[in-house]
């Protein structure tokens, strides 16, 4: 009889702790991830990883997560569903995350740290010295319809969760700031081909106007599908607005 009672005292946290985690794939909050773990993400950041194996599986899990989300959206994908394309397991997910929005701000952090390697080459002066004003005008739509197009339910979801979070929300509101600002200058070392009497005013609001409509494509075609333009019109259609803003004719 002791022998059996001990056999159901360790039983029971097993059972409890089943439960707990089928819990979390429906949704509600997973048990935090002890501190000593490694590879768990803050707010911040994801830990790294100690073993390449831990570094693969996080990146697994990344990729897998940002393909759902630009297939599905946010509000489609699972943790079930994420840790199911990742190859990966309940578990090493709740290592690594909290839950499915400290994920989204991984996820963030990520694509933030490549767009600003992207966009440090776009705007690196020596890359546009033989160039014209239309020429870099037609690379920075270019690529900026180009992400927006890949990533348009990636950025729904990223100011879903960035929203409720006031320091990233900051974070990305200065990126964005700087962007303009290394656009702006880009563009205003040409102000000789352009008409308009005010390049300064005319360059920012062209820049915001083009950003309006691709944050507007992003936020809003899965409730209006008559938003979802053709990536090569929308590329063709905001050129032509921007160089006609600024006077070039």
């Amino acid at each position: 009889m002791p022998s059996s009672s001990k056999t159901r005292k360790r039983r029971s946290p097993s059972r409890s702790s089943s439960r707990s985690a089928h819990r979390s794939e429906d949704g509600s909050a997973a048990p935090r991830a002890k501190a000593s773990g490694s590879g768990r993400a803050t707010l911040r950041t994801v830990a790294a990883p100690k073993q390449k194996r831990s570094e693969k599986t996080l990146q697994r899990i990344l990729d897998a997560a940002e393909r759902l989300i630009v297939e599905r959206g946010l509000r489609a994908v699972s943790i079930a569903d994420v840790v199911r394309a990742a190859k990966s397991s309940v578990g090493g997910f709740y290592a690594r995350f909290r839950d499915k929005e400290e994920l989204l701000l991984a996820l963030h952090e990520r694509n933030q740290r490549e767009l600003r390697e992207e966009v440090l080459t776009i705007l690196d002066p020596a890359t546009w010295e033989a160039a014209s004003l239309e020429e870099i005008v037609a690379a920075c739509v270019e690529t900026l319809v180009r992400r927006a197009s890949e990533r348009r339910r990636l950025m729904a979801a990223f100011v879903h969760s960035v929203a409720t979070q006031p320091e990233r929300w900051e974070e990305a509101i200065t990126f964005r700031q700087r962007l303009i600002e290394g656009v702006s200058a880009l563009l205003l070392s040409r102000r000789e081909e352009m008409a308009h009497p005010d390049p300064e005013a005319a360059v920012r609001f062209a820049i915001q106007t083009a950003l309006a409509i691709v944050d507007h494509r992003a936020l809003f075609t899965d409730v209006d599908p008559s938003f979802d333009t053709d990536e090569g019109e929308l590329r063709v259609e905001i050129e032509r607005v921007v160089l006609r803003y600024l006077g070039v004719s």
